[in-house]
């Protein structure tokens, strides 16, 4: 693991990372886990050949996986875009984010495409050759891509970053193939943005083995959940949420019913939505999601999280050369400025920030007008207030970023980065009016020619790293004077907030109470003693 982090470190590629976890070792001396399938791939006489082109493994697999490759092109994983309201959205076409900003333009994202060779429009995306298995389902942990190649794997010896990659044995991969594990998942999403935990904030590759202090779900000291159990499958379509689709589907037990697999998940899917057997406790899951409560800080791991990126300082160079300057970020070193992208900021352990969500975001496209004077942009913005009953209070990571835009055409601008000399591309020849040009023409946008830079954020729900129960956010978190949800004022939390109204009547009932129980017992002292004194009257 520790050498597959330094290359991702050392690459510094915008892609959504390697596509195996990198071993030093002798691939053909490696110890393979027991594969968890119904077949002994290594026995098939089909695969018994040296392949020289990984279409070809592709092929190969059809033979008996006959369906697999049409499954593949209708999922998210395959188009990286879904269309919403007549428009196409995704990585794929017109989406956009504050890291890399657009996919095309940076060929080291198909470094996690599940495809081979999707550089531009010409790419065959009804090709069943076209379709790689083996990013998913190595269990060799030896597969790798190349950026250069738009996704293939290394078919020779390869000098990257100062260190050679190893030509890919595709015989020896494909013999030894299985269901997805968390390495195959995590290789990709761990690392989307550009390296080890850049993105998702919940999400990085200590979640290959986790502590059970560090994710309740995933570790092997108890449950050793895989990425599936909750991401069920169908047909290829994995649960989770997409640009078409939201990440609930209901708040109901069993999950695992045939009818729910390959939709969409929530927590209460298992655990229902009164699992406390503490009416308190039970009754804020009307407005309270789970993850709010019980993931109490994100990057809890060892790695940090990106936090902030400003493209506006790029491409300052030392001595005529990129630079990188490195700088310690919560005990973690890390880089906080390169030539190539600019100025960042890190964190971990850093507490989420929280708004109304209801399982969807509302993206914004390439093709969308922007009011500048507005900034910060946000990119994509949950949906639901208070008064949605959908809508539950979620933790998020807001990335903070400064981006590009058309400042006569007030749209954001995708970017160039990764290409040859005379392609226009930043990370090559470091300028920015080449490299937005020819980022325009790659996404089918409009470029004035003129841009500047515009403070942006970009949402990502926390979902992962869950925490034992004993250490879920106290209830003075929140319900505080410093209160975790300051950023949510559409209603009334009680400790938090103030109302002069409110606390009249309060202070009313408060005293009037007091003054009621003091005259009550004032009048009861005298009626006792005069009770005493007619007493012994009488006897007399």
């Amino acid at each position: 693991m520790k050498t597959q982090l330094f290359l991702l470190l050392l690459l510094g590629l915008c892609s959504n990372g390697l596509a195996s976890v990198i071993s030093e070792e002798d691939v053909t001396k490696r110890n393979i886990p027991t594969i968890a399938s119904t077949a002994d791939h290594s026995t098939f006489e089909i695969l018994d050949q040296d392949f020289d082109y990984a279409p070809d493994v592709t092929e190969a697999c059809l033979s008996c996986h006959t369906e697999a490759s049409k499954q593949i092109h209708k999922t998210f994983h395959w188009t990286w875009s879904k269309e919403i309201d007549g428009v196409e959205v995704g990585k794929g076409k017109n989406g956009l984010n504050n890291y890399c900003v657009s996919a095309r333009g940076n060929e080291s994202c198909t470094q996690c495409h599940i495809g081979y060779g999707w550089r531009n429009e010409d790419f065959e995306h009804d090709a069943e050759e076209n379709v790689d298995c083996l990013v998913c389902h190595d269990k060799t942990e030896t597969y790798r891509k190349s950026a250069a190649s738009s996704g293939h794997p290394y078919y020779e010896d390869t000098k990257v970053a100062g260190k050679v990659q190893k030509a890919v044995d595709l015989k020896y991969v494909a013999q030894h193939v299985g269901s997805p594990d968390r390495e195959n998942c995590l290789a990709c999403h761990a690392v989307g943005g550009g390296g080890n935990g850049v993105k998702h904030g919940d999400t990085d590759l200590s979640l290959v083995d986790p502590a059970f202090e560090l994710d309740v779900h995933m570790s092997p000291e108890k449950l050793n959940f895989s990425c599936q159990t909750c991401h069920t499958a169908s047909e290829h379509k994995i649960a989770g949420r997409y640009n078409d689709r939201s990440a609930f589907l209901d708040y109901e037990m069993d999950k695992g019913r045939v009818s729910r697999e390959g939709n969409n998940l929530s927590c209460e899917s298992c655990h229902s939505a009164t699992p406390h057997q503490e009416r308190v406790l039970d009754n804020h899951t009307a407005k309270v999601a789970c993850a709010s409560c019980h993931i109490p800080e994100m990057a809890r791991g060892p790695y940090l999280t990106k936090l902030s990126w400003d493209w506006s300082t790029a491409g300052q160079m030392k001595n005529g050369k990129p630079m990188t300057i490195d700088q310690e970020f919560d005990g973690v070193v890390n880089h906080a400025y390169m030539s190539k992208k600019g100025s960042f900021t890190w964190g971990r352990n850093v507490v989420p920030e929280y708004r109304w969500y209801k399982g969807e975001l509302k993206q914004m496209t390439l093709l969308d007008t922007i009011a500048p004077d507005r900034a910060p942009i946000d990119i994509n913005p949950p949906t639901g207030n208070y008064n949605d009953p959908d809508a539950r209070i979620w933790p998020f990571k807001i990335h903070r970023g400064k981006q590009p835009y058309d400042t006569e055409l007030n749209r954001m601008l995708p970017i160039k980065l990764y290409g040859r000399p005379g392609s226009g591309a930043f990370w090559t020849e470091y300028d920015w009016n080449k490299a937005l040009a020819a980022g325009a023409r790659l996404n089918g946008v409009a470029f004035s020619g003129q841009y500047d830079f515009i403070e942006t954020n970009g949402y990502w729900p926390i979902k992962h790293m869950v925490a034992p129960k004993d250490h879920a956010v106290a209830c003075e978190a929140c319900h505080s004077r410093d209160s975790r949800l300051a950023g949510l004022n559409d209603f009334y939390l009680v400790g938090r907030d103030s109302n002069s109204i409110v606390e009249y009547f309060g202070m009313i009932a408060i005293w009037g109470g007091l003054a009621a129980v003091i005259i009550h017992a004032l009048t009861r002292i005298v009626t006792i003693r005069r009770r005493k004194a007619q007493s012994a009257s009488n006897q007399k």
